[in-house]
């Protein structure tokens, strides 16, 4: 059994910790989950449309 999926509001944790941390490393040692996933979810390469409008209106909602 794989890590649990990630959440829309991980994704925004993840860009927010980024902007702060600089480094997907520590971001995903600080989240605890892979460094290519952070970078994945940070640049948004190759995530699904669906969870990036959620992301997008997620990210709206909470004024980041």
């Amino acid at each position: 059994m794989g890590a649990p999926r990630i959440t829309p509001e991980e994704i925004i944790t993840m860009q927010r910790l980024y902007r702060q941390l600089g480094t997907y490393t520590v971001v995903a040692r600080e989240i605890g989950r892979s460094a290519s996933s952070v970078s994945k979810y940070v640049q948004m390469k190759g995530v699904p449309d669906i969870i990036r409008i959620a992301v997008e209106n997620l990210s709206q909602k909470v004024g980041e």
